[in-house]
């Protein structure tokens, strides 16, 4: 990931580490999830039963390039589900380690593959009658064009698209506290989340001292080498 697309190594860490943690979760909490649920109706017995869909075709970003896919697949695997990824273009090199982790994992040859192939191509390969359903994590244009081809086929999809997301700021807030995770959240990842602080919406009377603080705070971050534990 760092040498990819330019996390800092101990974002890259921290996101290795939530992925392992998302398939631990699965796993524990597997045979739950996927028994059957009893259900009142006129029926002498009726229930709920959990079957795979099938292929999942997930259209995955480069800013959170292992999380992203773990995040669909943990859960897609754990349904009995195969997956077919296809990954921003410009980290191909975290879609073969992801094969090649969960293959030296002992993960069955064709259950999951990483295709390394354009817009599309990979439109072509949801249109193909064995993917059951799509996952995109990406931009509104992009899940205008899947949603609409998923919409034509009737498969299932699930569209997670960009935001405009706002860091409300209240009179009664700890400045500290909001100041610290302001940053953190606008700075965090170089600032590419689609969960980042895009709107900062602070009430008059606190307005210039966050400002302030705000400013103070940014000026310390370091810019450097991703690899460079020193670089924030």
């Amino acid at each position: 990931m760092t040498s990819e697309m330019g996390k800092l190594r101990k974002e890259a860490l921290a996101e290795i580490e939530k992925c392992a943690g998302a398939c631990d979760y699965y796993a524990e909490h597997a045979a739950g999830y996927l028994a059957d649920q009893p259900i009142a109706t006129e029926a002498s017995k009726s229930y709920v039963r959990f079957e795979p869909i099938g292929c999942v075709l997930a259209v995955m970003p480069w800013n959170f390039p292992v999380w992203q896919v773990f995040r669909f697949l943990a859960p897609a695997l754990m349904a009995g589900n195969v997956a077919v990824l296809k990954h921003a273009s410009n980290v191909p090199r975290c879609a073969d380690l992801i094969a090649a982790v969960l293959a030296d994992a002992g993960i069955p040859a064709g259950v999951f593959a990483a295709v390394h192939v354009d817009n599309e191509q990979a439109a072509d390969i949801l249109r193909d009658r064995r993917i059951a359903a799509v996952t995109l994590t990406g931009s509104e244009r992009a899940g205008r064009s899947i949603a609409a081809n998923a919409g034509d086929q009737l498969k299932k999809c699930v569209m997670e698209l960009g935001g405009s997301d706002a860091f409300v700021v209240l009179e009664d807030a700890d400045l500290e506290q909001a100041v610290a995770g302001a940053v953190a959240s606008r700075f965090g990842n170089a600032g590419q989340t689609c969960i980042a602080a895009k709107r900062f919406i602070v009430v008059d009377a606190i307005a210039d001292a966050f400002v302030q603080r705000f400013v103070e705070a940014a000026s310390k971050l370091q810019l450097g080498d991703p690899q460079d534990e020193a670089t924030t």
